[in-house]
């Protein structure tokens, strides 16, 4: 397994909502150079951000650059939170159709960020409008190519640290500044990054799983989307069509176009739960039945991306909820424990043996890693007759360092070309060392747009401003894992 780190300024994506508008098109593909078509599935994740419930966006456009060449993923007007995505992606896009050939920038367009805090039955306490660094458009500049090729899938893993993007201005009023910061995965094989989940219904059934098959998904061409829409305009003309129809419209394409639909492969290991959150150990599936996978991506030749699972939730969409919080109590003797969420409220949740545990980074783990006191988030049924939660899937946060972040300036960069010397705003001067492993990235604002460029330790100079991010080591240095600089002009 090999995944391709790209770490950069990126402006926030969404998930199943962006589906219905991934038909490709190339504005310009002649620089594109390489005969026949590929496909781009985009998933989209997030890491978790402090003091805040929801962060709302706007996403308009995604398109891949070429030379010469513009080729939209996505063109359109989604609003997303973004912050529903912190210990799973979700599947943002399956745009096919796209030229085949290299691309060595992402665009993006994005507006009217929004930061709210909430109170325990949802209402808003608070709405914060961040200033948003450039005009909403940002161009991300990998340090390698994006390789399309023809009949295969190039799968991109976004991730967006809110908690590096959402920046206090120091001007004595509290206010706020978006400087996004992006983590993108470029998947080449299996990956075992964080578990993707998909919603949808079964399709066909075979030994080895099942097509989960969703509304909205990208097509080869215009024509189906055209008829969908003209379908729809014919309901809201007041033509109701037959039965078929109307199930037709709800899924948005014909549910025997397999390039719809995603291969998910199961095994002895795959955990299914019913609408109750009751764990399953016969499973008979039916086609139509409506499902959510979690799973971890597996590219597939036949189909553009396919699906290891690890849960099979036999419910429809949003039957399970997701509880964050603090473990309160543990009662392990009976498979149960209690959580403690922001606004102080207990919730008590019943697993089984079946029931699944995962790093907030998507890493298999035990129930041995539940301990009182740790942050989880917990995906389950609420069952009113004895209000408790069955869980299905338990995600946990097994990696806090204890300091996450320096910012300062450096001080004197060292001769072995393994680390410098800077001074952070809160510890003061502070040794930081620097492998193969750590990343560079240089962030420019420039005549009203944000661009992230990959740069290296030679870019490095003493007086710049630096955000480091990693982990102290034994030796009392700091190891960095992402190394960030700012130009703003």
């Amino acid at each position: 397994m090999r995944i391709t780190k790209i770490f950069a300024s990126l402006l926030g994506l969404t998930m199943a909502a962006l589906l219905a508008g991934c038909n490709s098109d190339s504005d310009d593909s002649a620089s594109v150079n390489a005969d026949g078509v590929g496909s781009v599935a985009v998933m989209l994740t997030d890491a978790p951000i402090d003091d805040f419930d929801q962060f709302l966006l706007t996403v308009t456009e995604i398109s891949l650059l070429g030379e010469d060449s513009k080729v939209s993923i996505f063109s359109g007007s989604e609003r997303l939170d973004l912050l529903n995505l912190n210990s799973h992606a979700d599947l943002f896009s399956l745009a096919d159709n796209i030229p085949a050939g290299d691309y060595h920038k992402i665009r993006m367009r994005v507006a009217d960020p929004l930061l709210l805090r909430l109170d325990a039955d949802g209402n808003v306490l608070e709405g914060i409008v961040p200033e948003m660094s450039g005009n909403g458009k940002l161009d991300l500049n990998p340090r390698s190519e994006l390789h399309v090729l023809p009949g295969e899938t190039l799968a991109l893993q976004i991730d967006l640290d809110a908690n590096k993007s959402i920046h206090l201005i120091q001007q004595g009023n509290g206010a706020y500044r978006f400087r996004p910061v992006v983590f993108v995965d470029v998947l080449t094989d299996d990956s075992s990054g964080k578990l993707l989940r998909v919603a949808g219904f079964v399709g066909d059934i075979n030994d080895d799983g099942f097509e989960l098959c969703r509304t909205g998904m990208a097509v080869e061409d215009n024509s189906l989307a055209t008829a969908t829409r003209s379908h729809k305009d014919s309901h809201r003309n007041g033509h109701d069509g037959d039965e078929n129809e109307r199930k037709e419209e709800d899924h948005e394409y014909e549910h025997d176009d397999h390039e719809h639909c995603i291969q998910v492969s199961t095994d002895a290991n795959t955990a299914y739960f019913n609408d109750e959150g009751a764990p399953l150990r016969a499973v008979t599936l039916t086609a139509e039945e409506p499902v959510t996978v979690l799973g971890y991506y597996r590219n597939l030749g036949h189909h553009p991306i396919g699906l290891n699972a690890e849960v099979v939730e036999l419910a429809t969409k949003g039957t399970y909820q997701q509880y964050p919080g603090l473990v309160d109590e543990l009662d392990l003797d009976n498979n149960a424990f209690t959580l403690r969420d922001s606004e102080d409220n207990l919730f008590t949740f019943e697993f089984g043996e079946t029931s699944k545990f995962f790093a907030m980074t998507g890493e298999p783990l035990s129930v041995d890693d539940l301990n009182v006191g740790t942050e989880v988030k917990v995906e389950g049924v609420l069952i009113a007759a004895d209000d408790t939660i069955k869980a299905a899937a338990i995600f946990i946060d097994v990696d806090v360092p204890a300091v996450a972040q320096l910012s300062g300036t450096v001080l004197l960069l060292h001769d072995d070309l393994l680390g410098f010397d800077m001074t952070d705003a809160a510890l003061g001067d502070v040794c930081v060392r620097v492998n193969d492993s750590s990343n560079y990235y240089l962030l420019t604002l420039v005549d009203g747009s944000f661009s992230s460029e990959e740069v290296g330790y030679a870019d490095l100079h003493e007086t710049q401003h630096v955000e480091v991010y990693g982990e102290f080591n034994l030796s009392g240095c700091y190891l960095a894992g992402n190394i960030l600089t700012e130009v703003l002009r």
